[in-house]
């Protein structure tokens, strides 16, 4: 086993572990809190072993995790949203799986050729997609806390969520930061193709007309959220349905077009 594949393991089991551990922080128990450190300290291994990999590899599929898990701890600091990781942990371990098993040369465009329009779409789509990730975890936290205090459970509660003013914020941040990077992936995308570098353009419409849809969907959100003032709860289901809709855009990034599987 080569030392690409050792990173690989250390990676993929860092976070298949994290995942068994971190969803015990929705217990209200003070008992699992050494479990639930164990299953931070897991996740910022997977990240750093997983940034280290996909800087060597080159991987679009590395790459979003490395995304993913980053933005992860990122809302740990910033917004106290250790729950999230309940979420992303999984999310990313699956990731990495696909990668293993089903898409081990789904690289990024060497700088061999002119590709540089093609390279930013890439890396804007990723960052897109690791928003929408983030926001669909935020969501589904979101409406988890929101049925639990309706129905006046309580003690099902865990020891430490996250105020409502605080889950809000992060989610309407991350749909625009996202919304933001999937306009600049279109844009790019646009730009490769206008410069006539995009060979069989007709293999890549399912994917262009996925991203299109996607991008209209989390416009529809934002205009639904800012101009008709739809609650939070709405907007969260909204979230969900667009993470849909932007794992079919993902996997046919990976699969379809020049940098796709060999």
């Amino acid at each position: 086993m080569d030392n690409n594949a050792i990173i690989s393991m250390i990676s993929l089991s860092s976070f298949l572990l994290a995942s068994s551990l971190v969803v015990l922080g929705f217990k209200n128990s003070p008992r699992q809190v050494i479990g639930l450190r164990v299953g931070y300290f897991l996740f910022v291994v997977g990240t750093l072993s997983t940034t280290v990999e996909a800087l060597q590899s080159g991987s679009t599929a590395t790459l979003l995790a490395a995304a993913v898990a980053w933005a992860t701890i990122i809302s740990w600091f910033v917004w106290k949203l250790e729950l999230i990781g309940a979420f992303t942990a999984p999310v990313i371990a699956l990731t990495l799986l696909s990668h293993i098993f089903f898409l081990p040369h789904a690289r990024v465009p060497s700088s061999s050729i002119d590709t540089r329009s093609l390279q930013i779409h890439i890396v804007a789509a990723v960052i897109g997609q690791t928003f929408a990730i983030l926001a669909c975890g935020l969501s589904l936290l979101f409406l988890w806390l929101d049925k639990k205090l309706k129905n006046r459970e309580l003690n099902e509660l865990p020891v430490r969520y996250p105020a409502f003013t605080t889950l809000t914020k992060a989610l309407n941040r991350s749909l625009w930061i996202g919304f933001a990077f999937i306009t600049l992936s279109l844009l790019t995308g646009a730009i490769f193709s206008l410069n006539g570098q995009l060979d069989n353009i007709q293999n890549m419409y399912p994917k262009i007309v996925w991203a299109i849809l996607v991008w209209t969907w989390y416009l529809c959100i934002l205009v639904l959220k800012e101009i008709r003032g739809y609650q939070p709860q709405k907007t969260a289901r909204m979230s969900l349905i667009g993470f849909a809709l932007m794992s079919l855009s993902w996997f046919g990034l990976l699969f379809v077009g020049p940098w796709g599987a060999q």
